[in-house]
C-alpha cells in the first residue's frame, strides 16, 4: 500500500499524522543535515503511529508536499511539540534554523502566540531535564 493510500480519506487523525511526520522530516533537515540519529528517531515516532519503515520511505518522497494540519486535540498538540523538540535535540546540536522552525510550528499550533521563542526555550529546557510527553502538557497546559 502506498503512503498516499495510508493517509487517504477524510480521517482527521490521519491528516494530522501525515502532517506531523512531514513536520518531523522538515525539522530533521532544517540544519542542512539529516543523519542516522534523526532517521532512527523518526522511525521510532512513526512506529508509535503504526507507520512502518517502508511507508516512511514513501513519506520522505513526498516531503514538503503536505500542509500543516491543525489538531483540535490538546493532547496531540503537546505530543507533537514534544516530538518536534525531540527531533531538534536528537543529534545533540541545536541550530538557529531548528529553533525558528520549532517556534513557527508552536505558533501555528496555537500554543505560543507572540512568545514562541520563550515557549520553545522552556520546552527544550524541560525535555533536557527529563520531562516526558505527559509532563510537557502539565507544564504548559
Amino acid at each position: 500500500m502506498s503512503w498516499l493510500n495510508i493517509f487517504r480519506g477524510n480521517n482527521t487523525n490521519k491528516s494530522h499524522t501525515r502532517s506531523h511526520l512531514q513536520n518531523l522530516i522538515e525539522m530533521a533537515k532544517a540544519d542542512g543535515y539529516y543523519d542516522q540519529v534523526e532517521k532512527d528517531y523518526l522511525l521510532k515516532i512513526a512506529k508509535s503511529y503504526n507507520i512502518t519503515a517502508k511507508n516512511m520511505d514513501e513519506v520522505e518522497k513526498y516531503s514538503g508536499q503536505v500542509a500543516m494540519a491543525q489538531s483540535g486535540n490538546s493532547d496531540m498538540v503537546y505530543r507533537q511539540l514534544y516530538e518536534l523538540v525531540g527531533m531538534m535535540l536528537a543529534d545533540g546540536i541545536v541550530h538557529n534554523s531548528e529553533i525558528e522552525l520549532c517556534v513557527r510550528f508552536a505558533e501555528e499550533m496555537g500554543v505560543a502566540q507572540g512568545n514562541g521563542s520563550s515557549f520553545i526555550g522552556k520546552l527544550v529546557k524541560a525535555i533536557e531535564q527529563g520531562a516526558n510527553e505527559a509532563d510537557v502538557k502539565k507544564i504548559f497546559a
